[in-house]
């Protein structure tokens, strides 16, 4: 992250390339210093749970909604047989309910992303702990801190993962060669 991070160029970037950081962060924190954020990563990682059973949970909801005659596109058909040859794709299902799960993990696990994206990035003298850097962020900028780029990140979240799980599960079908869907 921090090579990602630098904007300098020439003579004035600080890092020349990722053995260059290594070398760095050994010199700095010791044999383990590579390892540096680990932990905070793996604290905003631990959220993945929520992309996964919402996706889940949305995906049943879909479901459940092609089916239903109560559903009010469906009660306008008539026949059940128009009603099931109506139903919600499952590449649809999985795009809809991608991008609603992606939305659900960013509103969620964001302050957290913030957090670590500041852990990981900030100097090397007088480095404020990760669990520190969460009153940090409070004191220096207040609850709006936790949120700074939460628009973009938001809007760009449905697209990419929606299509990114859209061409997974759809993979998978193809893997098992279940292209009825």
């Amino acid at each position: 992250m921090r090579l990602q991070m630098q904007y300098a160029t020439g003579a004035a970037r600080k890092y020349k390339g990722p053995f260059d950081v290594a070398r760095h962060l050994t010199k700095t924190y010791g044999v383990f210093g590579i390892w540096h954020g680990l932990p905070a990563t793996m604290t905003q990682r631990s959220f993945f749970f929520l992309l996964w059973g919402s996706y889940n949970v949305y995906s049943e909801w879909f479901r459940s909604l092609r089916v239903s005659p109560a559903f009010p596109y469906f009660a306008r058909s008539g026949s059940p047989e128009a009603i099931e040859s109506r139903k919600m794709s499952e590449k649809l299902i999985n795009f809809l309910a991608g991008g609603m799960a992606a939305n659900t993990f960013w509103c969620c696990c964001y302050p957290v992303d913030v957090v670590k994206n500041r852990f990981m990035t900030q100097g090397d003298v007088n480095p404020i702990p990760f669990r520190k850097m969460f009153a940090h962020v409070f004191r220096t900028e207040g609850i709006s801190g936790f949120f700074r780029g939460f628009v973009p990140t938001f809007i760009r979240s449905f697209p990419t993962n929606a299509s990114a799980i859209f061409v997974w599960e759809s993979t998978v079908r193809l893997i098992k060669n279940e292209t009825r869907h």
